[in-house]
């Protein structure tokens, strides 16, 4: 073998080898500050296949190995900073770089350094991102004042939509239950404000979802918050313990909770008027509650794809009510009256439940969920009514229990960072009694089975429309008493968002949903005291269907977010209130009375404030149309203002609405339903006080109008302990490497099924 051969043989090896041999890229990502960046994505693609997508650590390196030599195309972002999209060549061997990102649009106010582009539009809502001063906030619900059309109270540690509502508050699209006080802001990194929800949720009757998504962690951690708040006078108390232990693989989270209210009252007045009677009474009723809670949360991640969660909770109340008063009652002559009552409500519920997902791949994953819940309820109640002739005494007891099964299965995958597919079931048991005691009655035993089929899809197109359609079909298995029903019930939403710039969209949706009627809507045993009146459930109810779209448009721009809508619902065979009279009695029950449609229009106005704070405004008109009867209107105002100064903040809102319906009753609210003057300071980094006033524009009060028939009833109510009444929290919170929280954080799904009369 000559020379020439051995040097082409030699030749040809070592080009093999290089094509087989694999080196590793590692680098740093930096801002210009030369500051590392924790958790940068870092993406790398070849031939448009992605080939390895990482994170980078708390230094902002990142280490990526088995790679061949050739060509890539390289991807580094980060929110609020602009994205570096680059040509990465790897040669024929180890390559070590340092990128750095430039701040994505953003422009110096007063130190306070604001990203312009705070709100991504989605299918179904928006996703905000948090200003620095919000994540330096030290408290998540301070953090969340900031984000339009949600109003978050620190103090009473809870979040509400603009309008009043309670929405379903996710963790990495995960359904949690012990709140979000265990989150250090700093590792929020987007809010979702989902309006229109997904098959997999419209059976909950969920109406929005708020989902908060948190920054991987890796290293271990502690949480421990201890906080009390109580009126001055004394009246109302409320205590408080949390605790938050983990690393990487597992955590365990515990919360307990006492509260307690005495002689919380308020004033009556009532008129009653049939065929052959006019009763007025005026009085007093005064109330005094108790509540205990305790709950216990373990999560472990045996591997990397698996994640495991078991959760206990416990829960008790108790309740006594007293009425006292007196009145005229008139037939065919004149009587005085003298009334008392007096009751107690026990109730408990314990839950426990069982979490588990495996990640197959990337975006690929299986979630399954059991739940079992049980509870009981216990009520006692007395009423005598005194006239000079005669007297009427009413004693009842209940004994209430309700236990149920709950299994989820859940499966979502999403492709090309733009499709996402989710299908499922979830298969429910409820077991009812409500025996009572003093009455001969038979117990009432509802018995429901509830099998439900869902699938939903999302994408875009062109990237500037997207849209989500979901789809279920729910099949309902149902005993109350001796009456039986089956029925199958049909589910979807439909949401359409076209982007027209950075500015302004314009979003169109459609949801088909439906409710069963509650188990003491189907009680067909009187559960009244009241001399005159009956309350009786009826157990041939049918479930309501709703028809609902929704028209928007959202502008936002230095800090403006500004969203006018127009909505239109439509309810077959909706459960309402309804009456007859026997004999002097009214009995008030419950049926299906066709066709109910509700028009409203409005707009909702937030503003974000250049050294943190922001002011919102709202304003909705609404118009009621049950059938038989003319439009009835209604309006709703709200409005807030939080401002930070250092270790203080102000915060202060007002809401207000002037009429409720029913088919035939309307309801009267005589002051603004809610409002709140709070003034917060942070004494040292983990320990803060706060003195508010709730209801500073007045006392609460109703005034209830019901027509229905030869029945009219005139009810006056108003909380007389509410007035100039300040409470005072005091807070201390201490976190330690909370940056490194758990990598999942995601919390099971447990609901608390409580039954009620």
């Amino acid at each position: 073998m000559n020379i020439r051969t051995i040097t082409i043989i030699l030749g040809i090896l070592l080009s093999i080898q290089a094509a087989c041999a694999q080196y590793a890229f590692e680098g740093t990502v930096q801002n210009n500050k030369k500051q590392g960046i924790d958790g940068a994505q870092i993406l790398l693609s070849q031939n448009d296949s992605i080939i390895s997508m990482v994170l980078t650590d708390t230094k902002g390196k990142f280490h990526i190995k088995d790679l061949k030599s050739g060509e890539y195309k390289l991807n580094i972002s980060y929110i609020g900073y602009t994205p570096l999209d680059e040509k990465f060549f790897m040669m024929n061997k180890d390559t070590k770089s340092t990128f750095t990102l430039l701040t994505e649009m953003t422009k110096t106010l007063d130190e306070v350094v604001i990203v312009s582009n705070s709100v991504r539009q989605t299918a179904t809502g928006q996703t905000f991102y948090l200003s620095e001063a919000a994540k330096s906030s030290g408290d998540p619900y301070r953090a969340l004042q900031e984000i339009p059309r949600l109003i978050s109270n620190e103090a009473l540690q809870n979040v509400k939509m603009a309008d009043g509502s309670t929405p379903l508050i996710l963790i990495d699209g995960n359904r949690m239950n012990s709140g979000i006080t265990p989150i250090d802001p700093k590792d929020i990194e987007s809010v979702e404000v989902i309006d229109v929800v997904n098959a997999r949720y419209l059976r909950d009757n969920v109406k929005n979802i708020i989902n908060i998504k948190l920054k991987k962690r890796r290293k271990p951690y502690s949480f421990f918050q201890v906080m009390n708040r109580h009126n001055l006078p004394v009246r109302q108390s409320v205590g408080a313990v949390y605790f938050e232990v983990g690393n990487q693989k597992y955590s365990l989270y515990g919360r307990a909770a006492g509260e307690y209210e005495f002689n919380d009252d308020s004033k009556s007045k009532t008129t009653q008027q049939n065929e052959d009677y006019l009763k007025t009474m005026q009085g007093k009723q005064r109330n005094n509650t108790q509540m205990l809670l305790g709950e216990l949360q373990f999560r472990w991640m045996p591997t990397p794809k698996d994640y495991l969660v078991a959760h206990i909770y416990g829960k008790t109340n108790t309740a006594k009510t007293k009425t006292w008063g007196e009145g005229i009652l008139e037939t065919d002559y004149q009587r005085d009256l003298e009334y008392s009552s007096h009751g107690r409500d026990e109730s408990d519920i314990q839950t426990g439940s069982l979490f588990h997902k495996h990640t197959f791949a990337k975006d690929n994953m299986l979630e399954t969920t059991l739940s079992f819940n049980k509870n009981g309820n216990r009520k006692k109640s007395f009423r005598n009514e005194t006239y000079p002739d005669w007297k009427y005494e009413n004693d009842y007891q209940y004994k209430n229990s309700r236990s149920s099964f709950q299994m989820n299965i859940d499966y979502s995958y999403t492709w090309n960072d733009i499709n996402s597919l989710n299908v499922g079931s979830s298969t429910d048991y409820i077991n009812d009694r409500i025996r009572q005691v003093s009455e001969s009655y038979p117990t009432f035993r509802h018995k429901k089975w509830n099998e439900y089929l869902y699938a939903s899809f999302s994408s875009q197109i062109n990237k500037k429309f997207l849209y989500m359609v979901s789809a279920g079909y729910e099949g309902i298995w149902l005993k109350a008493a001796d009456v039986s029903h089956h029925y199958f019930k049909p589910r979807a939403s439909m949401s359409g968002n076209y982007i027209f710039n950075d500015h302004h969209s314009v979003r169109v949706n459609y949801t088909l949903s439906n409710e069963s009627p509650a188990v003491g809507m189907l009680n067909p045993y009187n559960t009244s005291t009241d001399s005159l009146v009956a309350i009786k459930g009826n157990p041939y109810l049918l479930p309501t269907s709703s028809h609902k779209m929704d028209l928007s448009y959202a502008f936002h721009q230095n800090g403006w977010y500004i969203t006018p809508s127009i909505q239109y619902q439509i309810y077959t065979d909706m459960v309402t209130e309804n009456g007859y009279s026997d004999q002097s009695i009214y009995t008030y029950t419950y049926g299906n009375s066709g066709v109910f449609k509700q028009m409203a229009w409005g707009v909702n106005t937030n503003y974000r404030l250049k050294k943190g704070g922001n002011i919102y405004l709202y304003a909705y008109r609404s118009y009621d149309y049950y059938s038989g009867h003319k439009a009835k209107k209604g309006i709703s105002l709200g409005g807030g203002f939080s401002k930070n100064f250092d270790k203080w903040m102000l915060n202060v809102y007002c809401d207000y609405s002037d009429y409720t319906y029913s088919a035939t009753s309307q309801t009267k609210q005589l002051v603004p339903s809610s409002s709140l003057l709070q003034v917060v300071y942070n004494i040292t980094k983990d320990f803060y006080a706060s003195v508010a006033v709730e209801q500073f524009t007045g006392i609460p009060g109703t005034i209830t109008r019901t027509n229905d028939g030869s029945y009219h009833c005139y009810s006056y109510n108003r909380q007389t302990e509410h007035g100039f009444r300040p409470w005072i929290l005091l807070r201390y919170t201490l976190r330690k490497n909370n940056e490194q929280r758990i990598k999942e954080n995601k919390l099971m799904h447990s609901k608390e099924k409580g039954i009620k009369l």
